[in-house]
């Protein structure tokens, strides 16, 4: 629901006359505010998203620009308006140049244009902006928790466009860092490249906070698009030096708003087998056997089938040192063959055969039986769920 430079140069452009020369590769980027800049050192105070104006007071002529524009682009802002006038009559060609070169959106605005109703128009357009997005994902926090309750959500929803009939999928991201101090500015971080890569897109989504995670509604997306934000999210985590972990669960893209609560679910539980398992992220689609078991809600079911099967192998392990368990897996992941597990762990084949001999006899399980041995699989995605 954020608003793109794009929409606000449109209206721009006609009531106050202000025209953009460079950098129009930049018009998809977000605007969270505008701020007044007539100096370059202020801009280093940026949070990022800005939309800055400038009259050049208090210069003596415009080659300070190029500077300024230097430092809105190291900062994170999202575009600059010229005020031209008795301060700057003209705008250097090399500033030109670089917003031309690095996409960064440059408009100048005639000097009998009042600023102070074109500051106040486009901040009552992010305020609007930003009471939509609060009131859509109010809305669709209502359908993940109330799917059976359509008074709560769908009328709400179909005034901001989304469709009951249209595809949703939900997609929820764990942002995890060490140190407490930066969990916030790691997710709001996370946050705003999210919603710069999906508004490109479509404006048919919504982002939210639920349960301390981030929570991305995708709505008539189709699949390859959905997978198309995530990995490029993923790629921005990764070039940010990783400094925290990210996690990401994603549901299925269902039909109909109702099974929305259901994408939810299936995105939550694989969340958590992504943090458990330490992958980057998991699609619940992808599971396979996975499905079965997370869809199990007796998890004292599944404790008790992983602890008839391997907890006391498990137990052996923690009070002797041994890696029986490991041994198993392996074996288990190799097909049954020895030879396999012997290469893979730099082991004799005599000394697998004897650590399978004593898993036979910690277990009591027959090893050499396929059913067993599919039970005891099962017991080990069991284990990975837990």
């Amino acid at each position: 629901m954020t608003i793109r430079l794009e929409k606000i140069r449109k209206k721009a452009e006609q009531t106050y006359q202000m025209q953009l020369i460079a950098g129009d590769g930049g018009l998809e980027n977000i605007i969270q505010w505008v701020h007044m800049i007539e100096d370059e050192q202020v801009a280093t105070f940026l949070r990022g998203n800005e939309l800055v104006f400038t009259t050049g007071i208090g210069h003596s002529d415009a080659t300070w620009l190029s500077g300024f524009v230097q430092g809105l682009t190291h900062n994170k802002a999202s575009g600059l308006v010229v005020n031209i006038g008795p301060y700057i009559q003209a705008i250097p060609e090399e500033t030109v140049a670089y917003c031309r070169q690095t996409n960064f959106p440059l408009f100048t605005l005639p000097w009998d244009i009042r600023l102070v109703d074109v500051t106040r128009d486009f901040c009552r357009q992010i305020i609007n902006s930003e009471q939509t997005e609060m009131s859509v994902s109010s809305a669709f926090k209502n359908a993940l928790f109330f799917p059976e309750d359509l008074s709560k959500y769908q009328a709400q929803l179909e005034r901001h466009g989304f469709q009951i009939a249209w595809s949703y999928c939900a997609v929820v991201f764990d942002i995890r860092s060490e140190q407490t101090a930066s969990a916030k500015s790691n997710i709001a971080a996370v946050r705003l490249y999210a919603e710069n890569i999906i508004n490109r897109m479509s404006e048919k989504y919504s982002i939210f906070m639920q349960d301390n995670r981030l929570t991305i509604i995708f709505a008539k997306f189709e699949e390859d698009e959905i997978a198309t934000c995530i990995n490029r999210i993923i790629d921005y985590y990764q070039k940010t030096g990783r400094h925290y972990q990210l996690n990401i669960g994603i549901g299925q893209n269902e039909n109909g708003l109702v099974m929305l609560a259901k994408s939810y679910k299936q995105a939550a539980s694989v969340l958590h087998l992504a943090v458990k398992n330490n992958c980057c992220k998991i699609y619940y689609k992808d599971l396979g056997v996975y499905k079965i078991l997370l869809s199990t809600e007796d998890k004292n079911v599944l404790r008790e089938i992983y602890q008839d099967t391997l907890g006391r192998l498990a137990d052996c392990d923690n009070a002797h040192g041994t890696d029986y368990m490991n041994t198993l897996k392996c074996y288990l992941d190799n097909d049954a063959s020895v030879q396999s597990v012997a290469k893979l762990t730099y082991m004799h084949r005599n000394t697998i055969n004897y650590k399978l001999r004593k898993i036979k006899g910690i277990t009591g399980c027959n090893i050499a039986s396929v059913e067993e041995r599919l039970k005891m699989m099962l017991a080990f995605k069991i284990k990975d769920i837990l």
